[in-house]
């Protein structure tokens, strides 16, 4: 032995999650600090409930007596209509998962372009539901008319969809675990313990339902969707304090001002030049009056 101090490594999959944080208050040194942050971060990586995407459907049966007729073979068509959802939700009730599945919804939500479930998008694909049960309990349609509507509603949910789809930000998978990490660092430094918030009474009665553990992943949970909020922002090029619209082109956010802006500038740029165009063709097109 060469007498040097072994320092154990930190490891926090055995903890609570208010006694991990109560150690990062109290470790001596900033290695030490590093050492429990590592931990922690490495601990809500490497839990089971990872993100998952799968397909599901918008699914109805047409009636046995409705099937050979016209119209029973249209709606028939479209008795199934796919479209992307993903695992919003854990079972599971420790701190890890519970942290992990909001890291993983705020993923989802704002970055994963496959996952579109705006209730404008979602009411158009249950087009064909709606007007099969609407068919099946008297209402007079026809093939034809139906099959126009129904090809109209998907067109227009797969254009909505596309717009939704621009209004997300690009950002890796691991690009964003390193800017979720970051966002994690600074609920640590900031959390405070339980004891030093103003209204402890009213926390002391919430914990008469919760445990300390629910408060904090309560905390983080909240923290990380301020963080990302504020982080989208800087991704668009917005001041913090400012209000935000979105692009009527590309869905991008653009400051709200004074005037409406409807476009961001390359957006903007493109509408002069349309409208320029426009007025050209239209003047070079002008009747001659003599």
């Amino acid at each position: 032995m060469n007498g040097r101090q072994v320092i154990p490594i930190y490891e926090c999959e055995d903890l609570f999650l208010y006694e991990v944080i109560e150690d990062y208050k109290d470790a001596k040194t900033q290695d030490e600090k590093d050492d429990i942050f590592r931990s922690f971060c490495s601990s809500i990586w490497s839990c089971d409930n990872k993100r998952r995407i799968y397909t599901k459907a918008i699914t109805y049966k047409v009636q046995k007596e409705l099937l050979p007729t016209a119209l029973g073979q249209v709606f028939d068509t479209w008795s199934s209509v796919e479209y992307k959802h993903y695992k919003t939700m854990t079972k599971e009730e420790n701190w890890r998962a519970l942290v992990r599945q909001k890291i993983n919804n705020l993923y989802t939500r704002y970055f994963d372009k496959e996952v579109i479930l705006d209730k404008q998008y979602m009411d158009l694909l249950k087009t064909p539901k709606r007007l099969y049960y609407e068919w099946a309990l008297g209402m007079d349609m026809d093939a034809d008319t139906v099959t126009e509507v129904i090809d109209d509603a998907i067109d227009r949910a797969e254009k909505t969809k596309a717009k939704l789809q621009a209004q997300k930000m690009v950002l890796s998978w691991q690009e964003y675990k390193k800017t979720i990490e970051s966002f994690l660092l600074n609920c640590l430094d900031h959390c405070k313990r339980i004891e030093e918030y103003e209204d402890k009474a009213a926390i002391v009665s919430r914990l008469d339902f919760l445990t300390e553990d629910h408060f904090y992943v309560s905390y983080i949970c909240r923290s990380l969707e301020g963080e990302l909020l504020k982080w989208q922002k800087k991704y668009y090029h917005i001041k913090e304090h400012k209000k935000y619209a979105r692009c009527a082109t590309c869905g991008a956010m653009i400051e709200k001002n004074a005037n409406r802006q409807l476009y961001c500038a390359p957006c903007a740029i493109q509408a002069r030049k349309a409208s320029w165009k426009k007025a050209s063709h239209k003047y070079r097109h002008k009747p001659v009056i003599h």
